[in-house]
């Protein structure tokens, strides 16, 4: 029987079709947005500190403008299937995101999926102007992460679902990881295991052959 009943993935351009914080910021931020990204990325600066610097570059925005870009935040088409087999089979979905919870909330809600568990930073709005807290932060991060996802794991054997740099530092911890795009790149460097995956089809199809073959050792067994 599968001992890794827990499944924590990532959100942004792994459940959403496309990174919702970079789209974001490509809209309504200032375009030195990108120069701060670029000291993320080469490691210059953490992810704390790009993201406070980065929404500190989105002028006042405009409820309905906000509220607008969130309805437009696509999904996976296979994710919704993906986790209502999961539900079936007794495993439990967390999503860990160094992105927004205010994307995540409402785009769950939309989706009837509210019942889902998520650790995010933490965006605020007053006055059509954002702000950004971190209620996930680990002052022990070695990534100085605005979400320190390694930090919300609360068993040691699970799976992990990802697609880039905020997911590299629990990759090597995850059981099974899946990997895409960057996060397969940065396994490929590091000599991490990991299962290639382009949408939740893919892994849907793994959990349905896993449980296949749970059935049959079952049977066997008894």
């Amino acid at each position: 029987m599968d001992k890794q009943k827990i499944i924590y993935c990532d959100f942004d351009g792994t459940i959403t079709k496309e990174d919702s914080v970079n789209k974001f910021l490509s809209l309504f931020a200032d375009k030195k947005w990108l120069e701060v990204e670029d000291k993320w990325i080469n490691g210059e600066i953490g992810s704390r500190q790009c993201l406070l610097e980065q929404v500190n570059l989105v002028p006042e925005l405009p409820q309905d403008a906000l509220k607008e870009y969130i309805n437009s935040i696509e999904i996976d088409d296979y994710f919704v299937p993906f986790y209502n087999f999961l539900k079936k089979q007794g495993y439990e979905l967390v999503i860990l995101s160094d992105g927004f919870d205010l994307f995540i909330k409402e785009t769950l809600e939309r989706h009837n999926l509210t019942e889902i568990k998520y650790f995010a930073n933490n965006l605020k709005v007053d006055n059509n102007k954002l702000s950004i807290e971190f209620d996930c932060e680990n002052t022990t991060c070695e990534r100085d992460s605005g979400t320190c996802k390694c930090s919300k794991t609360e068993v040691e054997e699970f799976y992990y679902i990802g697609d880039g740099l905020s997911d590299s530092c629990i990759a090597g911890k995850a059981t099974t990881l899946f990997a895409k795009n960057n996060l397969k790149k940065y396994c490929d460097e590091q000599e991490i295991d990991y299962i290639n995956f382009e949408t939740f089809e893919d892994i849907l199809g793994y959990f349905a052959r896993k449980g296949e073959l749970n059935a049959k050792l079952n049977y066997i067994n008894n």
